[in-house]
């Protein structure tokens, strides 16, 4: 997916900065902070994803050249936490195609890009109270569509979630590269800070082992030798800022997903902010009925059948 505003005393000693005298920010810390006192979140995220599909196209110049197929995602959401991790989530996502005549053509052939068409526009997804809901896009009303942990909503496609303690001391232990930018300004909340960047790589077998809302999402357990890059930021305060992953298609994920061997490579960015505001999330009226049958970037690893 945090305006806070810090008060700065003024003393008449000699001259030091606040920032100077801030010690490094501890990541585990800061998440406990937020989950003891049921914190909540706004979160925008992106993400793109090329599959395999191509054609041969000649231009009016008369020259031929080749086009492709493929995913773009955007949207808002809300998390709220718990003491354990997320404990209500609620997304609105927007979906495109690129070429999509490409994408209908194999249709007919394929159930995946039959599903991903049928998500095209915008889908709003909710999980609170132990229970998805999903207002698929063109539909009126809501339906319920099963059980589901409160995380549900937000990681269908963000793979990695840094609001599990578990997940983020796994991260944590196995990051490859550490990085500090200056002080700066946040354009959107005009808060003074500084953000903390750690990146590294997971085989989505181990992500599933120590991840309950990725066990979640995939639905499946045969993940083979699949690896992920991610990234995390973290502010000054050790809040969450910033995750993101991608991967590409040498060496492809090995597994059995709805899109299996049909998406080359993808990537997903979540932003979070403002951690210090009041966050609520109230399941819609809805009733009981079946979510749609492809979750696009999800799908490249799980199995349709945790939708049944």
């Amino acid at each position: 997916m945090h305006p806070l505003i810090v008060a700065v005393a003024l003393v008449t000693a000699a001259p030091t900065t606040a920032h100077a005298r801030t010690a490094e920010p501890d990541p585990m810390a800061g998440l406990r902070s937020l989950l003891v006192r049921g914190a909540g979140a706004t979160a925008e995220f992106y993400g793109q994803a090329s599959t395999d599909l191509s054609k041969e196209v000649r231009l009016s110049n008369g020259r031929r050249t080749f086009i492709g197929s493929g995913m773009g995602l955007r949207g808002t959401g809300k998390v709220k936490l718990g003491r354990a991790g997320v404990l209500a989530s609620e997304h609105t996502r927007q979906l495109s195609v690129s070429s999509k005549e490409l994408m209908a053509e194999e249709a007919p052939r394929d159930p995946y890009f039959a599903g991903v068409l049928a998500t095209v526009g915008t889908l709003r997804t909710i999980s609170a109270g132990g229970w998805q809901y999903q207002l698929a896009p063109q539909a009126k009303t809501w339906v319920r569509t099963g059980r589901a942990s409160g995380a549900a909503a937000a990681y269908g496609d963000q793979f990695i979630n840094v609001l599990e303690p578990a997940t983020l001391r796994k991260l944590l232990a196995t990051k490859t590269r550490k990085s500090v930018a200056p002080w700066t300004t946040d354009h959107t909340t005009g808060r003074r800070q500084r953000i903390y960047t750690l990146t590294g790589t997971i085989k989505l077998r181990d992500l599933y082992r120590v991840s309950p809302s990725f066990r979640e999402a995939a639905g499946t357990a045969a993940l083979g030798n699949s690896e992920v890059t991610w990234t995390y930021m973290y502010d000054d305060r050790g809040w969450p800022y910033r995750v993101g992953w991608r991967f590409y298609a040498h060496p492809r994920p090995e597994v059995p997903g709805l899109g299996h061997d049909r998406i080359l490579r993808g990537h997903l960015a979540t932003q979070y902010r403002n951690w210090d505001k009041p966050m609520t999330i109230t399941a819609p009226q809805a009733k009981p009925g079946r979510g749609l049958a492809v979750d696009d970037l999800a799908d490249v690893l799980s199995a349709p059948a945790r939708r049944k």
